[in-house]
């Protein structure tokens, strides 16, 4: 396995991934966020709009493709005027390649990230990058939750946790090179929580790889 390489620490994710989706063929994942919003009836619906990642990428790169598995999100999207598709990004076949595909906070909730990356690499021209987020099983808040809960933090709908270790090792198996990794850690709120990671980076709350073909 290679050296990893590590960049910077960063606040925002769009500090990387505006230049990379800038004038380039740029595809998004995951683009539907779902939220339960309570109606003046008091009844709890699902509100579906676009994530604000891909709200961000779409005002900087308009014709940006955005792929997520909720048709009817898809749709509200459409209508909207963004440029969805409803694909399953474990086994879709788009017949076409991209400069940049953005894989923000998708991976962890997936059966199969082995073949999700395998996919991906097949969808990238031979110089494009793919941009992986991912949140960091090691942020330092899960151990005073761990303490008072005895257990980490955990998404509902998680199926896996990568650090920057695996998650290299995952993406050369896939016939991917990991080629850059940023430590993400945003704003300064709750400083006596996170502190930890001003003095040793791997506490951090998350973090981003980018990786390219290999060969």
């Amino acid at each position: 396995m290679g050296h990893l390489n590590f960049k910077q620490v960063i606040k925002e994710r769009m500090e990387i991934i505006a230049p990379l989706v800038k004038g380039r063929k740029t595809m998004d994942l995951g683009v539907v966020d779902s939220r339960r919003k309570r109606a003046t009836t008091g009844e709890r619906l699902v509100k579906k709009s676009p994530s604000l990642l891909f709200y961000h990428i779409c005002e900087i790169n308009p014709d940006t493709l955005g792929l997520d598995i909720d048709e009817e999100g898809v749709n509200i999207l459409r209508e909207q005027g963004f440029h969805a598709k409803t694909a399953d990004v474990m086994t879709m076949d788009l017949g076409e390649q991209f400069d940049t595909i953005v894989a923000g906070e998708i991976i962890e909730h997936l059966v199969n990230p082995g073949q999700f990356l395998c996919n991906l690499r097949k969808h990238l021209t031979p110089d494009g990058t793919l941009v992986i987020t991912t949140p960091n099983p090691f942020y330092c808040r899960q151990f005073g939750k761990i303490w008072r809960y005895k257990r980490p933090m955990v998404h509902e709908e998680h199926t896996c946790w990568f650090d920057p270790i695996t998650l290299h090792h995952l993406c050369s198996l896939s016939g991917l090179e990991p080629y850059e990794t940023y430590w993400i850690q945003p704003g300064k709120s709750q400083f006596l929580k996170t502190w930890p990671q001003l003095l040793r980076n791997y506490f951090s709350h998350s973090f981003m790889t980018l990786a390219r073909r290999d060969g």
